[in-house]
């Protein structure tokens, strides 16, 4: 009996099995609430770091044309060029420090303060990066249209050449190339009969000694095995600091040469620069302030001489006889070639708007008086491939999405190289008293 009252007492009662059932039901919730807010947070976590470290670096700060530029690729760039002005500005700032410590004379002065104020400005940085690689998108775009190639051992050869002129030499194909030039260059020496002596009297003859010339320096060569050294040493150090790419850093050579190769391939496509015509005139002179009728005059002689021209009379010859510029006249009115901006407005647009052998189908006022021009010859100038490249852009369809949350993080440039320049004034002489010469 004692045993089954125990027995019973051990066994829960209801409202014990439903305080424990509900106890249950309330971890079970919490338990529920926590693991989804848990989940959550996980999510939220993974998706930030997914964002950050996938969707934020593969997205583009920029399309041109089919092609994109992540934002990764604009901040590896960026720090590149971050670090290469960063020792630029360091070498003109001990450049300066050598050759002009007071800066008195002020040598580096404009190019040191260009080079930290764009180390100042980060944004400004990365929009200027930003800008060249756009650049150098449109020129790749252009080469392929043009079929224009570069070659791997051409921008070998351009590296190679770059890396030796930084370390004060040429390369060995440089050299050979230098030594056939001057082969080809210095005249074989031919023997000349030596003259059998006679017995002659012979006068003295004075010798006048000639300077010997100071012998030409023999260039450094930088061998092969040196410039690959100097070439993995640098891709090491811009992996470590940049971490641009072995291709990206090739690419900036080819860049280059694309750019010499388009100028070759399209040259007479581009705009030029530096266009010039080679002109006469005959010039008869009247002051702008002169009577009406010394004006009418002037004209009326101008006209007469371009009736004759027209007719058939040498231009060269009548210059000599009438035109009234001395400097030219002489010289049959030749002017040699001069370019836009050289010319008072008025005969500088006639001139340029005249073929080669055309005259001026009627006198150009100026305010020296009235000439008669003919153009002998012109020159279209160089290819202006900025010019070219910006038209080109123009043409190009081009989004820019370079925003704050896509700007590159670049280090911290020392702020020694930011402190602006100072100039060390030679102390002020304190004056003495000199004393005044006796009366």
């Amino acid at each position: 009996m004692a045993k089954r009252l125990k027995q019973q007492r051990l066994e829960p009662s209801r409202k014990q099995q439903r305080m424990t059932q509900a106890e249950r039901e309330k971890a079970r919730r919490i338990t529920l609430v926590v693991g989804t807010v848990l989940g959550f947070t996980l999510l939220l976590l993974l998706g930030g770091l997914l964002y950050q470290f996938v969707i934020l670096p593969n997205s583009a700060v920029a399309v041109v044309g089919p092609d994109r530029i992540t934002t990764r690729e604009l901040a590896r760039r960026a720090q590149y060029e971050q670090d290469r002005y960063q020792n630029q500005l360091a070498n003109l700032i001990n450049f300066q420090q050598q050759f002009d410590p007071t800066n008195q004379q002020g040598f580096f002065t404009s190019q040191i303060q260009q080079l930290q104020s764009l180390l100042s400005d980060p944004e400004g940085l990365a929009n200027q990066t930003l800008e060249r690689m756009i650049d150098e998108r449109v020129i790749l775009q252009a080469a392929a249209e043009h079929g224009v190639q570069v070659t791997d051992a051409e921008i070998d050869q351009e590296i190679n050449n770059n890396f030796a002129q930084s370390l004060g030499g040429i390369t060995e194909p440089q050299a050979t190339a230098t030594a056939q030039a001057l082969a080809v260059a210095t005249p074989t020496p031919t023997l000349t009969p030596t003259p059998t002596p006679t017995a002659t009297l012979t006068a003295t003859v004075a010798i006048t000694p000639t300077a010997t010339p100071a012998p030409t320096p023999t260039p450094v060569v930088i061998t092969q095995d040196r410039l690959n050294e100097v070439y993995q040493e640098q891709l090491k150090n811009i992996r470590e600091s940049s971490g641009l790419t072995e291709a990206e850093f090739r690419q900036l050579f080819a860049v280059n040469l694309l750019r010499t190769k388009l100028v070759e391939a399209i040259g007479d496509q581009m705009p030029t620069t530096g266009e010039r015509v080679r002109a006469s005139h005959i010039l008869i002179s009247v002051a702008q302030d002169a009577p009406e009728e010394e004006q009418q005059l002037a004209l009326a002689k101008a006209i007469s001489l371009t009736q004759r021209i027209q007719a058939g009379e040498d231009f060269a010859e009548l210059a000599r006889q009438y035109s009234q510029d001395p400097g030219s006249a002489s010289n049959g009115g030749d002017l040699g070639f001069f370019g836009r901006g050289m010319m008072v407005a008025e005969f500088e647009a006639a001139a340029f708007a005249l073929e080669v052998g055309q005259v001026t189908a009627e006198p150009v006022r100026t305010q020296f008086g009235y000439h008669i021009i003919k153009v002998t010859d012109r020159d279209k100038g160089d290819p202006d491939f900025n010019q070219w490249l910006q038209e080109r852009k123009l043409a190009t369809t081009i989004e820019r999405r370079l925003t704050n949350a896509r700007l590159p993080r670049l280090k911290t440039v020392p702020a020694s190289l930011l402190q602006p320049l100072t100039v060390s004034l030679p102390p002020t002489p304190v004056p003495t008293a000199v004393p005044t010469e006796a009366q």
